[in-house]
């Protein structure tokens, strides 16, 4: 069964892009404190590092930092402003809950669509004739589909009245649980930054310059974490020809791309070696004797001060970013 895809207009994307990455640097967007705010109210000029101001009414509901999270599957809509308000304070833990669940509200049009068509498939399919190698099959679709519709029908209950303005959070509080250290938000939001939710981007590419803002403090933070992930990205963003937006961001360094690479090479499973070794000889060809050095240098430290556990393992080939 095709998928549709919704296509974005490239020039005007990429011109977006190009005018945010390239451009003075313009203050961060932070998460609104309720449903709503707008955005260029939001990105108000800030002190760097510190979260806004309210630039709403006082929220009524007290900021309980590292306080017990609302019960998991209760609406959105009834813990979003508590969980916003708990985000821009700095609780991480209500910063991983509000991103996620804001997450798989977006996602859910189009899991329902997805699914309503399956289904339908499914139902009608004759299964008079079929070997019991066949209706093996058959059951085994149609047992994923029954627990693919519990799924939506979850998330359902879950985002019942959640507004577009909520859902326009998702990349700020994306942005504000890498902030915080939620590890799979800090790769995807390196990853994909604004362009995880490209149509909120078109309405605020502001988002753009928050990226910018962001990704220096989030790649440090990775590298102290271990977080192998972070390594491959930069690993791949620095090499010349890459394409993406941290790669556009960063920009192409042979230098830079080598010490990545290097860094990833020594926490590889034996399975991945040789192949890396061809990536390493190939990166290393147009680099002098004591820049190899030093990246070989820079990358045994950082191993021992920082990293355990296998590189590969962890950044399996194919792996994304944003498979949350």
């Amino acid at each position: 069964m095709n998928k549709r895809t919704l296509l974005i207009p490239g020039a005007f994307l990429a011109a977006i892009i190009g005018a945010y990455l390239l451009g003075r640097a313009a203050p961060e967007m932070e998460p609104a404190d309720t449903p709503g705010v707008d955005a260029a109210v939001v990105a108000a000029e800030q002190t760097p590092g510190k979260l806004p101001p309210s630039t709403t009414r006082p929220t009524s509901v007290a900021v309980a930092l590292g306080g017990p999270l609302p019960a998991p599957g209760v609406p959105l809509k009834a813990t979003f402003t508590d969980l916003q308000a708990r985000a821009n304070a700095g609780d991480a833990v209500a910063a991983t809950r509000l991103f996620r669940d804001l997450d798989r509200c977006n996602r859910l049009r189009g899991s329902e669509w997805r699914n309503k068509g399956v289904t339908g498939d499914l139902a009608n399919k004759k299964t008079d004739g079929m070997s019991p190698e066949q209706l093996r099959t058959y059951q085994i679709l149609f047992d994923t589909m029954k627990v693919r519709q519990q799924s939506v029908h979850e998330n359902q209950a879950l985002c019942a009245g959640v507004s577009d303005e909520m859902l326009d959070t998702l990349v700020p509080n994306l942005a504000q649980a890498a902030r915080l250290g939620d590890e799979d938000a800090r790769a995807c939001y390196l990853g994909r930054g604004p362009l995880y939710d490209a149509r909120s981007l078109l309405a605020h590419p502001e988002t753009l310059q928050a990226y910018r803002n962001n990704t220096s403090a989030m790649m440090e933070a990775g590298l102290a974490a271990g977080d192998w992930r972070v390594v491959d990205l930069l690993q791949q963003a620095y090499e010349p020809g890459a394409q993406g937006l941290l790669a556009g961001l960063v920009g192409a360094d042979p230098v830079q791309h080598y010490r990545y690479l290097r860094l990833y090479r020594l926490g590889a499973e034996q399975h991945r070696v040789a192949r890396l070794d061809q990536q390493l000889a190939a990166a290393a060809a147009n680099l002098t004797p004591a820049q190899l050095a030093d990246a070989d240098q820079w990358a045994q430290t950082t191993l021992r001060g920082n990293f355990k556990g296998d590189s590969t393992s962890a950044t399996p080939q194919g792996w994304e970013a944003c498979a949350l």
